[in-house]
């Protein structure tokens, strides 16, 4: 397995922004090279526009895509700086146009990072690819993705943003807020908008282009966002207020400002042996002076020329050993820290001095300093990380008993991993005691022995329609959790705090929160999967059936989800020999499936055949050792884990989305005990109020940690019982264990989660 999940590559990018894009690009034009890692699904625009001065364009034309651009956008001819308080307007001409090649220019990102993406060769970014921890090897760096595979590389360089791992990795300290956030928005006139090219800033009391104290909310409301922008500029000029009013709501965002101190820069490592980082990775700094992208452009086209300098300027065929190639590699990599470092420092110092003086006001300034802790850190009851199917359920649970409960997702919006899932007697029970049933079960005919495929989309924004408004917040990934007493400090991707009396972990496979109790991480299996999903516009036409077919070390299914679509998969051992590149390949993946059941009847390479390339997945199947349920903790004091955070299991007897609900509603419902069975205004002091939820919370370890137990193993034996091979084993599945296994997914299907009650509630 090792073998084939291990790709080595030359040189690896981290992170498909404006840095990593350029960097390949650059080494590209000089023969180099690279594979981008990025780990959003596409391109991830984040951000609307930005300005790129005349460094930025030299970067591009060394490049050779400035002209590609420049056609499209306007130079900016002139800036007007304006005090709404004085009420003077400074124009300033820029610094001789003419004789210094001055230029400046407001560039949609989408299309920049489009251009960047268009000349790199086909196959240098690969999507869908989260690094998720770095390994030191010797010459080379061995790279652990979320998926599971690993990926060896020569050279390793971070373009990760922000919150950069491969940054994490090199020692450098993390970047800090700087006191300020950003309101940012995007505005289309269809018919154009008829304004001359110009540059306007205006600056009061605290404020350029929006910051304040504000209100909690408003950074996942954009409506609130463009009220706020609105109270501050009311006394600008009309046009001024007019570019805000046409602005959609799906075109304004908010973000915390962060920056990486600069003296952190000077002692810290931009470079370590084959490693080092770029763009935001390196150099997060505010907005003031508008260089985070064009720093970013610089950087890569200095950083390709180092390296391609310590690699080419001695043909490469000619290096003796691995240990020459790690040094020439290093000294590269040291080459460009020397040339980036003071640069970086310059521009990060530089973009806080200009906005300290643009914004700074006494007495604004000195109420937002007492207030900043409060603004950044928010209490809640309760906390669900995780805004999947555990996460949905039991926040809808404890909903309808009155409670109510915070849902963080880390992602920007519902997070589809998968297309569908087989729901059985045990899901629908749950979803019957939260009251949501039958709106789904009117669009899913039954398929024999009480089960149900159904789109997990559909699953997932029903269970959402049910929630209050404002109990899921997206774009919230939390990074480190800390114990303060009787509460949980949450702290978050964005620079924020949150304290929480509850902490429930429904994370997935790779939870944070059950790191943090202690549980062992889930192991592989041996076992991948392929997924597809098919669709018929004009519907299938076939009976709801289940069909299954094993051999050869490899089990495919598939079934009916609807009137107009088809599920399937395909599991298969790691011993089988396979295309080292299809696992991030669906037209290989495809054509394996295919191979496989070329012996089958019509119907089930129909449904493959069938399926477009994007409705394809490929990934290894994990579970918790069933032990580890047993010995470890599913809850400690007011955290707990339910969903896959609690239960990885192999999908061998569907039950990974049923056990979810199941835990939603019982969770909710222990937790619902504690808390309301005495009236909470009746709670003496914090203690008890702990003390309480400590018990419901081992009430609900106790519930499920041997169903759980139960259903991990028997998913375990079942794909054993399906998927082994050998003469010995197909006798006895034929003529024994088949009826076993069968006998044992209905079992675990036959369960009742109860119903949503409180027994002796007042």
């Amino acid at each position: 397995m090792q073998e084939i999940m291990e790709i080595e590559e030359d040189i690896v990018i981290v992170g498909g922004g404006i840095a990593g894009l350029a960097t390949a690009l650059g080494l590209h034009r000089l023969g180099l090279r690279s594979l981008v890692l990025e780990s959003s699904e596409s391109l991830r625009i984040a951000g609307f526009a930005l300005t790129l001065w005349t460094n930025a364009w030299r970067a591009l034309d060394a490049v050779g895509i400035g002209n590609s651009l420049r056609e499209h956008y306007s130079l900016i001819p002139r800036f007007k700086v304006t005090s709404s308080v004085s009420g003077v307007t400074s124009e300033i001409e820029p610094p001789d146009k003419q004789g210094r090649g001055y230029e400046g220019r407001c560039v949609r990102r989408k299309e920049l990072l489009e251009t960047l993406e268009r000349e790199l060769p086909h196959g240098t970014i690969r999507y869908s690819s989260k690094v998720v921890s770095i390994e030191d090897t010797g010459y080379r760096k061995l790279l652990h993705l979320a998926d599971g595979s690993t990926l060896k590389t020569k050279v390793l360089i971070g373009c990760d943003g922000v919150n950069s791992s491969v940054a994490k990795w090199l020692g450098l300290q993390k970047p800090v807020y700087s006191g300020r956030s950003a309101t940012r928005g995007f505005v289309e006139y269809p018919d154009g908008h008829g304004f001359q090219p110009g540059f306007h800033v205006y600056f009061e009391g605290g404020i350029r282009y929006g910051y304040l104290p504000y209100d909690e909310d408003m950074q996942e409301n954009p409506a609130k966002m463009k009220q706020f922008v609105l109270s501050k500029i009311s006394q600008l000029p009309q046009q001024a207020a007019a570019v805000v009013e046409l602005t959609e709501l799906d075109s304004i965002s908010c973000a915390p400002l962060k920056l990486r101190l600069p003296w952190n820069l000077l002692l810290g490592n931009i470079s370590k042996g084959n490693v080092c980082v770029a763009g935001d990775a390196l150099h997060p700094m505010t907005p003031d002076i508008g260089q985070g992208g064009c720093s970013a452009l610089e950087d890569s086209v200095v950083l390709a020329r180092c390296l391609a300098e310590a690699l080419l300027k001695k043909p490469r065929n000619v290096i003796q050993n691995e240990e020459e190639e790690y040094v020439r590699i290093e000294k590269g990599l040291e080459k460009f820290a020397k040339e980036r470092r003071w640069r970086s420092f310059s521009l990060i110092s530089a973009a806080y001095v200009v906005g300290f003086i643009q914004e700074t006001d006494g007495k604004v300034m000195s109420g937002y300093s007492s207030r900043r802790q409060q603004i950044m850190e928010i209490e809640e009851d309760i906390v669900i990380v995780g805004g999947g199917i555990a996460g949905l359920t039991t926040a809808i649970g404890l909903h309808r008993l009155g409670l109510r409960s915070l849902v963080l997702e880390s992602s920007e919006s519902l997070r589809i991993a998968g297309f569908a899932l087989t729901l059985w007697t045990n899901a629908w029970r749950a979803l019957d005691a939260l009251g949501i049933d039958n709106s789904l079960r009117e669009h899913y005919p039954l398929i024999p022995r009480g089960s149900r495929c159904v789109r997990r989309k559909e699953l997932l924004e029903t269970l959402e329609r049910e929630l209050p408004h404002g109990t899921l917040r997206y774009s919230s990934k939390v990074v480190s959790i800390e114990d303060t007493g009787y509460r949980k400090l949450l702290h978050l991707a964005d620079g924020s705090t949150l304290k929480t009396k509850v902490l429930i972990g429904c994370d997935g496979v790779n939870s944070l929160v059950a790191k943090w109790l202690g549980l062992p991480k889930p192991v592989y299996s041996g076992r991948s999967a392929i997924r597809g999903f098919a669709e018929y516009p004009d519907g299938h036409g076939f009976h709801p059936s289940f069909h299954l077919y094993y051999e050869g070390g490899v089990r495919y299914g598939y079934f009916p989800c609807g009137a107009n679509c088809f599920y399937w998969f395909c599991t298969y051992n790691s011993s089988l020999q396979y295309d080292e590149g299809m696992q991030e390949n669906p037209a290989k993946m495809k054509q394996f499936v295919l191979s496989k059941i070329s012996q089958l009847p019509k119907q089930a390479a129909e449904v493959v055949e069938m399926t477009e390339l994007d409705s394809i997945s490929c990934s290894p199947l994990k579970l918790r050792l069933p032990w580890n349920l047993l010995l470890g903790n599913i809850s400690k004091g007011n955290v707990c884990v339910a969903g896959d955070a609690l239960h990885p299991m192999t999908p061998d007897i569907g039950q990974g989305g049923s056990s979810a609900l199941e835990d939603g509603v019982v969770l909710a419902r222990c937790l619902a005990e504690a808390l309301l069975k005495k009236p909470r205004n009746e709670i003496q002091n914090e203690e008890e109020e702990y003390a309480r939820i400590q018990k419901g919370l081992e009430k609900f370890a106790k519930e499920r940690r041997w169903r759980s137990f139960s259903l991990i193993s028997a998913a375990y034996v079942v794909g054993f019982i399906q998927q082994r091979d050998g003469k010995v084993m197909r006798f006895l599945r034929e003529k024994f264990l088949l009826r076993f296994a069968a006998s044992i997914g209905r079992k675990m299907a036959d369960f009742h989660c109860g119903e949503l009650n409180i027994s002796g509630s007042k």
